[in-house]
């Protein structure tokens, strides 16, 4: 009877055994799961902090700081999704009890997607690294408006579209020199123009006046809305130089099939350009001027 009683009992406590040691494994590889997840987190919010410095010296505008807010978002998502099963996970495993009948059914499926979200780190690291360097790198370039365009004038001369294409090379071949640094990702560049205007009126009744308002598509406009429409015009008249210039330079990027180009011109009008400038006229030529900025991020 004795030996009869012996059998079970040693099988119970052998099946018990069995299930702690995986349990206890359960909880060792969660707690690592965790322990690099709040590595990246830390890695994305140190990217955060380095492209909000960089805004704050003008290094970057906020156009290219909210793609990569939009980029860092996705990633920040699934590892708000990630710790969502961490936590149910964590749950499950305090009880014993209830870490025995949910272990093959919630607990190891949880666990197997959590490893290869895990497994992938390396590879996401080094996109985060691709940021940073692109943040490291940034700058702007600044041109006077004076060296494409007439007075009063948002159109590049003919005899001006070669000085144009010289002016903007520099940046060309800075954005194909990091693009081609990292042509194994899929990524996407964009270019972004600014133009500034100063505060000067636009004589009424000029030809300008009545180009400006029928942009505008307006009888009467205040000079602020004025010199905001042609400080876009110029930003965009400076976008298709661009334009022109990349294609012209295509075949220098590598894995070009990789890369998407994307443009933005924007009139900021009469906004002062460069905030540690504190001493700026109405009519300050250095007023008239655009800025040029790049970024490539990774897909």
């Amino acid at each position: 009877m004795k030996k009869i009683l012996f059998i079970p009992l040693a099988a119970l406590l052998l099946v018990s055994c069995v299930g702690n040691k995986k349990i206890t494994a359960a909880k060792n590889k969660l707690k690592g799961i965790e322990a690099q997840m709040q590595q990246e987190k830390n890695e994305i919010g140190g990217i955060n902090t380095q492209a909000e410095t960089k805004l704050a010296i003008n290094k970057i505008d906020s156009n290219i700081l909210h793609r990569i807010d939009m980029r860092l978002d996705k990633a920040g998502a699934a590892l708000d999704s990630a710790q969502q099963s961490i936590n149910l996970l964590a749950e499950l495993l305090k009880d014993k009890k209830t870490a025995r009948q949910n272990y093959k059914k919630i607990i190891l499926p949880l666990l197997d997607s959590l490893q290869k979200q895990s497994d992938q780190y390396a590879a996401r690291l080094a996109l985060y690294l691709m940021i940073k360097d692109g943040l490291n790198v940034a700058d702007f370039k600044l041109f006077d408006l004076a060296a494409f365009f007439g007075p009063g004038k948002y159109i590049i001369p003919e005899d001006k579209v070669d000085i144009a294409s010289q002016s903007f090379k520099p940046v060309i071949d800075s954005l194909m020199l990091f693009s081609n640094k990292y042509s194994q990702y899929s990524r996407t560049a964009t270019l972004i123009i600014l133009g500034y205007a100063d505060g000067s009126p636009v004589s009424q009744g000029s030809e300008l006046y009545y180009t400006l308002l029928d942009e505008l598509r307006k009888p009467m406009a205040e000079k602020e809305e004025l010199n905001q429409k042609i400080s876009e015009l110029r930003s965009k008249e400076l976008i298709k130089q661009l334009t022109n210039l990349y294609l012209r330079n295509a075949s220098g990027f590598k894995e070009i099939d990789k890369l998407h180009i994307d443009y933005l011109g924007q009139g900021k009008g009469e906004q002062l350009p460069l905030p540690y400038i504190k001493d700026y006229q109405e009519d300050d030529e250095r007023r008239r001027i655009v800025l040029c900025y790049w970024v490539v991020i990774p897909d």
